[in-house]
């Protein structure tokens, strides 16, 4: 979970500020006065505001640039079920995608991912025979919408963005994050160049960003069912110990000789149950009418936690209930990362990843990764599954119902033109 702590914060997220529209200096607008003549801004310049709208052309742009993207990568990777290294992967990557595509419209990786996964829903509406997508409509909006922002900008001559742009990060008020600065206040001599220390600290914010993309670890699309959690070694012991008692309760009956037809009873650690004593409950004889059969059993899911051991890290000065809470707190809330086991059917195993995220102590949400979801599942699905109209462009193929009152007024037509043909022969 520490790869993601910095979710939607760092440079990786957030792209500079790049927009046709003329707006004021972060450090003007934070220095402006408090205390003015007026309850508004002057203009939008002075507001640091900008009008912009992301139509659909632009959001269709985003889906056709993810699916060829998708579709190359892919390609360059070759066959997912071949040279595996232990799990099932289409050899591509959802999080590098969504990134290379918000680089390119200079959106956030957030942005990217929501505007995919709603197209991407959109595609497989167009399968529903019942469902019309109003096209009109949404253009009718996106024209409304860019005449409104055009007329606003002319009425205070400024230069209208036409695209899409993020805001700006000082016009939120949030500057006080990991990244941006500090909101506690720091005393200078007099013979500090302020401006060259701000220059420099600008230099150093820059090249750490850029560093910071360039040493990120992209999130690989792996099939999660076929990759299994970490586990120590109080895990590892406590599986070994179930395969070595798996027959403990088990009755075996010893090989009879077909020609003296002697049945030879072998020892078992527990007494056998009788041949009048039936296991299986009178109120459930047989499952789905299979005589002498159980219902399929729960499936546990336990995180082995050695208590010890996280009050007295190995190698560590500190120790006590104190250190463990304080890692629990910078785990949020979770006390040891994986480290889970599935039983079912009297089988113990490790727990995969996917199973994982189904109990409460899973990872830490990757923002990007939850919001684009459905369409890296389908995705999968299609390189791993082979299903076919899941994922990509669909064709639309919705059916306009038929009016009553049109269908009869088209009866009413035809018979009348009926009519006056019968009484133009009877004339002739």
């Amino acid at each position: 979970h520490s790869r993601h702590q910095n979710d939607g914060r760092d440079a990786y997220w957030r792209p500079p500020w790049k927009s046709r529209a003329d707006i004021i200096s972060a450090e003007d607008f934070a220095n402006r006065p408090r205390v003015t003549f007026s309850e508004h801004f002057a203009s939008l310049h002075d507001a640091m505001a900008t009008l912009t709208w992301m139509t659909q052309n632009e959001k269709d742009g985003i889906y056709q640039m993810y699916c060829d993207l998708m579709t190359v990568m892919a390609e360059k990777g070759g066959d997912p079920k071949k040279d595996s290294w232990g799990v099932l992967t289409t050899n591509t990557s959802h999080e590098y995608i969504v990134r290379v595509i918000a680089q390119h419209y200079n959106i956030t990786t957030s942005r990217a991912a929501g505007v995919i996964q709603l197209q991407h829903n959109e595609e497989q509406l167009k399968k529903d025979p019942n469902f019309k997508i109003r096209h009109d409509v949404q253009a009718y909006v996106d024209a409304r919408v860019r005449d409104n922002h055009r007329e606003v900008y002319q009425s205070y001559g400024e230069k209208d963005p036409m695209t899409f742009v993020e805001d700006p990060v000082a016009s939120t008020g949030f500057l006080a994050r990991e990244d941006v600065g500090s909101a506690a206040v720091m005393g200078s001599s007099d013979l500090v160049d302020i401006d060259a220390l701000v220059k420099k600290v600008k230099r150093m914010e820059k090249d750490e960003a850029s560093m910071r993309i360039k040493n990120h670890i992209y999130v690989e699309d792996v099939d999660d069912r076929t990759r299994n959690v970490k586990v120590d070694k109080e895990a590892k012991r406590l599986e070994k110990s179930q395969k070595a008692l798996a027959g403990l309760y088990d009755i075996t009956k010893a090989r009879g000789d077909q020609e003296e037809k002697e049945i030879v009873s072998i020892k078992t650690k527990v007494p056998p149950i009788p041949e009048g004593a039936s296991p299986y409950p009178d109120n459930n004889v047989g499952y789905q009418e299979t005589p002498k059969t159980r219902r399929p059993r729960w499936k546990f899911a336990a995180q082995i936690i050695n208590t010890h051991t996280l009050e007295n890290p190995p190698g560590s000065s500190q120790h006590g209930k104190r250190v463990a809470a304080k890692t629990k707190a910078r785990r949020h809330g979770r006390i040891v990362d994986g480290n889970t086991l599935i039983e079912k059917d009297g089988e113990i195993r490790v727990a995969t990843v996917a199973e994982l995220e189904q109990t409460s102590w899973k990872h830490v949400r990757n923002e990007s990764e939850f919001m684009f979801k459905g369409v890296k599942a389908a995705w999968m699905r299609r390189q791993l599954e082979q299903e076919v109209g899941g994922w990509g462009r669909q064709e639309e193929v919705y059916n306009e119902p038929e009016v009553d009152g049109e269908s009869e007024s088209e009866d009413s037509t035809e018979n009348e033109d009926g009519e006056a043909e019968g009484s133009d022969n009877n004339e002739k």
